[in-house]
C-alpha cells in the first residue's frame, strides 16, 4: 500500500508474489464510456467512482465529436449508444 509516496512492506510482498506467479496486475485500468445522459446519471454514481478509483479504475468520458483514437488508449469501452455512425466508430 502506498501512503504519501512510500511503499509499505505489504506491497513489496504482493509484488514479489506477482513476480513469482508470473502474473503482473496492471496498476491502472482506464474505462472509456459513452452513455446517454440518463444512463450516465444512473450508472456513474459518486460511490461507484470512488470505489473504482480506490481499485485503480478510472472512468473517462468519450467525446463523440472527436476521433476515438485521439482520446485513448482505453482498456475497456463501455457504451450504451446506438446508430450506424457510432457503430462504425466502435468498429
Amino acid at each position: 500500500m502506498r501512503l504519501n509516496g512510500e511503499i509499505s512492506h505489504k506491497e513489496d510482498e504482493e509484488d514479489e508474489e506477482e513476480k513469482q506467479s508470473g502474473v503482473l496486475q496492471p496498476e491502472r485500468l482506464v474505462v472509456g464510456y459513452a452513455l446517454t445522459s440518463k444512463k450516465k446519471k444512473s450508472f456513474l454514481q459518486p460511490k461507484l467512482e470512488i470505489l473504482a478509483r480506490n481499485k485503480g479504475i478510472s472512468f473517462v468520458a468519450i467525446d463523440q465529436n472527436r476521433p476515438l483514437s485521439d482520446q485513448g488508449p482505453f482498456d475497456v469501452v463501455l457504451h450504451k449508444l446506438s446508430g450506424m455512425e457510432w457503430c462504425k466508430i466502435i468498429e
